[in-house]
């Protein structure tokens, strides 16, 4: 198997951080604000929110994406992000560990895996987290619960999209400098996350 790649019957694939590992730094360092992603593939995530993801990880959030399918994950760590195994991460989910600032789905996944779905209107109902999701879909069930909000990225993730698509095998002419994503919880005026520092 190549370097980089997201195998879930293997999660000690190199580039691949280990979950046990990423929520021991995260108790180390509790102020340091930590977004999590949640996605089908790592194609989905550059397209529809990778320029987005960039923008955040240079802000200094810690950003982990829970990747459902085997994939080269390169695109991911172009953009900033720490990917990881999806189904080891639910495995070893508990209540009592870090908790993300904020939390980013694609709507495919909302729709498809039940987990995902209830983990959404949890956060939704409890405010835990700042909430969007995005992707080529847009729920009916978070009709009025959500709303759409328009991403204009840095030109500095412009950039880096730009890497990522070329490492995934994307069209560059296919890249759009906006990100269109459903919000689920307070964000700020410029469409950047409401820190919880």
């Amino acid at each position: 198997m190549a370097a980089g790649l997201v195998n879930t019957s293997h999660p000690r694939v190199p580039g691949v951080r280990e979950i046990t590992r990423t929520r021991a730094d995260a108790r180390r360092r509790p102020l340091r604000n930590r977004l999590a992603l949640i996605t089908p593939d790592a194609e989905q995530t550059i397209v529809h929110a990778g320029g987005w993801l960039f923008d955040q990880a240079l802000a200094g959030w810690e950003v982990t994406v829970h990747v459902v399918q085997d994939c080269d994950v390169r695109p991911l760590e172009i953009l900033g992000a720490h990917p990881l195994d999806f189904d080891c991460s639910m495995k070893s989910h508990t209540d009592d560990g870090p908790w993300p600032q904020a939390l980013a789905v694609c709507s495919t996944l909302f729709e498809a895996d039940e987990r995902v779905r209830s983990g959404v209107l949890e956060t939704l109902d409890s405010v835990r987290a700042d909430l969007r999701l995005w992707g080529p879909t847009r729920p009916l069930e978070l009709a009025g619960r959500c709303r759409t909000a328009a991403y204009e990225l840095s030109f500095a993730a412009r950039a880096f999209k730009r890497r990522a698509f070329a490492a995934a095998g994307l069209a560059p002419e296919t890249m759009t400098t906006t990100e269109t994503f459903l919000l689920g919880s307070p964000i700020t005026s410029n469409g950047g996350l409401t820190a919880a520092i």
